[in-house]
């Protein structure tokens, strides 16, 4: 759950990268954390947006999280870390797919986009790291202020159900303005020639989320079977990567 100690085991397990979420503090801080709110994740009730850092600092992520269905028991506590830690800490050693983490097309998160490349280029960390996100605003900002850093939108069955949204984020002037280089596809998206579709535009592309411990995010529940089917074809056919919960 975005913890160190995840980074550090993603480390151990020799994987290519790690995808992490981001969220602009009260402070301006950018913290790695997954939910808006803080309660599943810490029990204590919050905004991540509407905290300051010292005040986050205070809180711990719990031992015992409910995810999705399941209940998983990691061993211990474990404290919040700022995206510049986790970075440094993982520098030369995985690539990162930062995450500016959206829960709607919130025009104030321009400014996480703004301060995601600012800390890039400063890091020097445009090969390490690419940059996603199911809101534009924050990649067009983020395009603005450091062009050329990779980066692309996120989708999910609910984009693609929702056709005005779907062509605001695939029409040229948007997509000019992010300069997408990639996408990240939800795993049960994907049609028969859908990775060559996107690979013939230009960008990269990369399936969400294999061996989900919550499997609601694919919009359906699917089997182990039927995901290892996705995975061969998908593999077979050029993808480029998978976000996985279960990396092992």
């Amino acid at each position: 759950e975005n913890t160190m100690a995840g980074f550090k085991r993603a480390v151990e397990l020799g994987i290519d990268g790690v995808e992490l979420d981001v969220f602009l503090t009260k402070d301006s801080k950018l913290v790695v954390f997954h939910d808006l709110e803080t309660e599943r994740l810490t029990g204590v009730a919050g905004q991540i947006t509407e905290m300051t850092w010292p005040e986050i600092q205070q809180l711990t992520i719990k031992a015992v999280i409910n995810v999705g269905d399941k209940t998983i028991d990691y061993g211990r506590e474990e404290k919040f870390e700022l995206l510049e830690n986790v970075l440094e800490e993982v520098r030369g050693k995985l690539l990162v797919n930062i995450e500016i983490k959206a829960y709607g097309l919130d025009f104030g998160q321009r400014h996480t986009g703004t301060a995601v490349a600012n800390l890039i280029r400063r890091m020097g960390l445009e090969s390490d790291v690419f940059v996603t996100s199911f809101n534009f605003w924050p990649l067009i900002w983020l395009e603005r202020t450091h062009p050329g850093i990779e980066s692309g939108f996120t989708y999910a069955p609910a984009v693609v159900n929702n056709g005005a949204l779907q062509w605001l984020m695939e029409s040229s002037l948007i997509g000019k303005m992010v300069g997408s280089t990639l996408t990240n596809m939800s795993l049960t998206m994907f049609d028969d020639n859908t990775v060559e579709k996107v690979r013939s535009r230009g960008l990269a592309v990369g399936a969400w989320t294999v061996f989900s411990q919550d499997s609601k995010w694919l919009g359906e529940a699917i089997s182990p079977e039927q995901e290892l089917n996705y995975i061969y074809s998908l593999t077979a056919r050029g993808i480029d990567y998978f976000i996985t919960d279960d990396p092992v």
